[in-house]
């Protein structure tokens, strides 16, 4: 283990996340759609408009899927407060996010998340650490959501005291976080960057 990357595999496998509990509302998600670019080319746009209004005696606003995304935000905040891993925040990329919805989400909700670390693998310069976090409605105790993050750690390799170098996964070598589907898409939508979106040069 390098003075550098202070990496305990074993603490970090085995560290069991407090539940938590995150709560939103319909002013959040609206400001959510609007963000990523909701009614910005036409504020009447009827395919656009159930995301941040109340249309036709609409009874809530539907919320985008991508919104669950950000029900693990707040614990890649907290990667620092992990056991037996220390890195430096600076040098952290998020690599990858790949979200399973199990029903449509509410407008409102409450929910219960609970996290586990699901994958670390040493890359000698770099290390990967891989998240998983199922978010559940509080009242009911139904599955919502299930988000699992990879996020990359510059400078964080190199703890392996074995050769080959450490790698740890939850999930067997042949079971993906993606599965890729083997019929067309129901449905395919295009969509252009906005001006007010940042873009890369």
């Amino acid at each position: 283990m390098s003075d550098d990357s202070m990496i305990n595999p074993e603490l970090v496998i085995d560290h069991k996340f407090p539940e938590t509990t995150y709560t939103y509302n319909e002013r959040d998600v609206a400001v959510y759609a609007l963000g990523i670019g909701a009614c910005s080319t036409d504020a009447l746009d009827d395919k656009e408009l159930k995301y941040v209004y109340h249309e036709d005696g609409q009874q809530s606003i539907q919320v985008l899927p991508t919104f669950a995304a950000i029900f693990s935000i707040g614990l890649i905040n907290n990667l620092e407060q992990l056991p037996g891993f220390m890195f430096d925040p600076r040098l952290l990329l998020h690599g990858q996010q790949y979200i399973e919805i199990c029903k449509p989400l509410p407008s409102n909700c409450s929910m219960r998340n609970k996290a586990s670390i699901v994958g670390l693998h040493d890359k000698g310069k770099a290390a990967i650490l891989e998240f998983e976090v199922l978010s559940y409605e509080k009242e009911t105790g139904e599955l919502l959501s299930m988000n699992r993050t990879t996020v990359y750690l510059r400078g964080a390799g190199g703890f392996s005291k074995s050769s080959p170098p450490y790698s740890f996964s939850k999930y067997p070598k042949d079971q993906t976080a993606s599965k890729t589907p083997k019929t067309p898409p129901f449905v395919v939508h295009e969509e252009r960057i906005q001006p007010s979106q940042g873009r890369n040069a």
